[in-house]
């Protein structure tokens, strides 16, 4: 009797909790899907419907396909530069070393700090008449000055150094609970059986910290393919959109242009892809997964 009271008081207590999930999370994709097939301009009781035009559109719009682009690339580097960036990190201060704990504390700070926060610091090293190129001047190293948030082939880079940055600690701390997780047995036997040095890491640490690395890219992959703050309060989107991701895009078609319909059109777009990579992500990086 008591084992079904917990269950049904277990039950009786997510209720609210589910409400909420579904008043916040599924009620607006539905309204999404809806608003996409119309002209809905976000203010009027008018709304169209204009069937798949939206979505036709959408594939017809160079500043939509340039900004998908740009999110892209933004989301190949950070995956692959702030990983490896956070196992080093993470291998690097597992170790014994003296004032590890304060080197930790020091990569973790600035993932707690307001993304429009650290946009807002980094504009003040970056901007052509920020401290880095005032420094390179006191230096003498006038010709090395860079305006660095307006060229188009700098910006990009200069915003996903700031991303990686930034998160370099939150993957690291991951990183470091899955090494913490392997056993100094599995690598006894593993020296025992020639495993020294870089195979070491190779055939023990690297295929034992997979779940690690899993919920690492997934977060990773959603995060940069979301990003948002960033670009925008450092470059809005610019020059030329050239720092425009797909989340600036959705924003200004819904609020600046008033075209909630086209606006969810490429929200709906967006959200299958993302769905679709994380999905190919989890399958590929989980069947590497290993048990010991």
């Amino acid at each position: 009797m008591n084992s079904k009271r917990e269950k049904i008081y277990g039950v009786f207590a997510t209720i609210p909790a589910l409400i909420l999930f579904l008043i916040f999370t599924y009620i607006p994709l539905l309204m999404t899907l809806g608003y996409s097939v119309t002209d809905w301009n976000g203010f009027s009781k008018n709304f169209n419907f204009v069937g798949i035009d939206n979505f036709v559109q959408v594939f017809k719009d160079t500043e939509v396909l340039q900004t998908f682009g740009n999110t892209m690339y933004f989301t190949v580097l950070v995956v692959v530069i702030g990983l490896a960036l956070q196992l080093m990190l993470a291998i690097f201060l597992f170790e014994k070393l003296k004032g590890r704990n304060v080197l930790r504390a020091i990569i973790y700070a600035p993932c707690i700090i307001s993304p429009v926060i650290v946009s807002l610091t980094w504009v003040n090293f970056f901007q052509y008449a920020g401290i880095i190129n005032e420094v390179l001047s006191k230096l003498g190293l006038e010709g090395l000055r860079v305006d660095w948030l307006g060229d188009v082939s700098i910006v990009k880079n200069v915003l996903i150094f700031i991303n990686t940055w930034q998160w370099a600690g939150y993957g690291m701390i991951i990183f470091m609970t899955g090494l913490s997780s392997i056993s100094q047995d599995v690598y006894e036997a593993g020296m025992l059986d020639g495993a020294c040095g870089f195979k070491k890491f190779r055939y023990i640490t690297l295929p034992l910290l997979m779940p690690s690395v899993t919920v690492n890219v997934f977060i990773s992959i959603t995060g940069a393919l979301r990003l948002f703050d960033l670009p925008f309060v450092m470059t809005g989107g610019g020059p030329i959109n050239a720092s425009k991701t797909i989340s600036m895009t959705i924003y200004d078609n819904a609020f600046l242009y008033e075209r909630f319909g086209y606006s969810s059109a490429i929200g709906v777009i967006f959200f299958l892809i993302i769905a679709t990579v994380t999905v190919i992500q989890l399958k590929i990086t989980r069947s590497r997964e290993v048990e010991y």
